[in-house]
């Protein structure tokens, strides 16, 4: 057991239990009259903290192991990929190593290696590919993501399947997803790749199910659709829209999505919501009309932006410049939506990074739309709704489980 000074000029000790029960570290804590303050669950290699009238104490006991135990005051995050392809793991480790602030301590080319490697080395982020032998990406996701709640980056190509098990491995608590690097695209990729694991790492894992395929619940009472809803999210943004459509009844007002996606993705992530939900789905397309009971998403790689036509409103779908450095962009949607439809609107800004809709949402409310945030608390990334709160771009700033509801009360009142 090794001791330094510590806070309060006390002593702290670290004791780390790998693989052993608590029992142990109680009778450790018994023994030197050290009250235990926290415990975590006994699946895990457990870290106790302690407190005495000699200072802070953090005691700890390396038990069936001779390796060191990592440095958790380290400034670099630490990086575990697993990818069945030599190329990927060599391309993906030059990027992030290329990074001050990252290291990658190791690389797993099969599930069983990626077990191991995990419990072994704790990693601080990890990047899993989809396709491998011995079991896809998702289904080694659920087998330690419960055990080792370590924020997870999917590595996908962009395709309609692999697009459906990233959509389910996000529901099951994956953090974000990268399209897979080439040789040719590293130069154009490596800074994306980089700030994506890097804004993982520092994120809180929330565990999640999948969801069975059961329709929202109707309620009683119409709602108000002379309105239209317009949404705008990224990181963490298709499951939070998952929350957020599969609470709302059938009868809802046109709504109009704009999440940061992959092209393909978009579809798939459509067809996702539309299995779900008690109204349409559609990945939109140019010219599709702006109608109840009718949610458009809007496709990757291209942007949307509302329009008027003969019958009253529809999108318009087009391959236009990056805004924000999105295509789509959330500000491009927002944009229109306040030039046409003013009060007639309600802006919805979830979670993501960056600020993409900050701008455009107050836009909103100042032509008399009213506006939500999601909160802190519930986001994955903090960055649109924060960058829109300050702005004043927010009527109200609500916790994800909890926007469906004020929406319908809004709407449950002709305006």
């Amino acid at each position: 057991m090794s001791a330094a000074a510590g806070p309060g000029n006390g002593l702290e000790f670290k004791l780390i239990c790998v693989g052993c029960d608590l029992e142990k570290a109680r009778s450790v804590c018994q023994l030197l009259q050290i009250k235990l303050v926290g415990e975590l669950s006994e699946k895990l290699p457990v870290e106790a903290y302690f407190y005495t009238d000699i200072g802070r104490l953090r005691v700890a006991e390396i038990e069936n192991s001779s390796k060191p135990v990592p440095d958790s005051s380290s400034k670099k995050k630490r990086v575990l990929v697993v990818d069945d392809s030599k190329t990927i793991r060599q391309l993906l480790t030059r990027i992030l190593n290329s990074d001050p602030q990252l290291e990658v301590v190791g690389a797993a080319e099969l599930p069983s290696q990626a077990k191991r490697l995990i419990a072994e080395l704790r990693p601080d982020v990890i990047t899993l590919d989809i396709n491998m032998p011995e079991m896809d990406g998702v289904t080694l996701l659920k087998q330690y993501i419960t055990d080792y709640p370590i924020p997870t980056v999917m590595i996908s190509a962009i395709s309609m399947e692999e697009g459906n098990l990233v959509l389910q491995a996000m529901e099951y608590g994956a953090v974000d997803y990268i399209q897979k690097p080439s040789f040719e695209e590293i130069d154009r990729m490596a800074p994306l790749i980089i700030e994506k694991v890097k804004i993982a790492a520092s994120v809180r894992v929330r565990l999640k199910q999948a969801s069975s395929h059961v329709k929202s619940p109707a309620i009683s009472g119409k709602l108000n659709q002379k309105v239209i809803v317009a949404i705008g999210s990224s990181t963490g943004g298709t499951e939070a829209l998952r929350v957020f459509f599969t609470k709302l009844p059938a009868g809802i007002p046109p709504m109009i999505v704009v999440q940061h996606i992959p092209p393909v993705f978009s579809k798939a992530f459509a067809n996702r919501l539309a299995e779900l939900c008690a109204f349409e789905v559609k990945e939109a397309e140019d010219g599709d009309l702006v109608q109840p009971d009718r949610v458009l998403i809007a496709p990757g790689g291209m942007q949307l932006k509302l329009v008027t036509c003969s019958s009253g409103y529809k999108v318009s779908v087009f391959d236009g410049a990056a805004v924000n450095r999105h295509k789509p962009s959330v500000d491009v949607l927002f944009d229109s939506v306040s030039e046409l439809i003013g009060k007639n609107a309600i802006g919805i800004i979830m979670t993501g990074m960056g600020k993409d809709g900050a701008a455009g949402l107050l836009k909103m409310r100042k032509a008399g739309a009213r506006t939500i945030a999601q909160d802190e608390h519930s986001c994955v990334v903090f960055g649109m709704p924060k960058e829109a709160i300050k702005l004043g771009a927010a009527e109200v700033i609500e916790p994800l489980e909890e926007i469906s509801t004020v929406l319908t009360k809004w709407l449950a009142t002709e305006k």
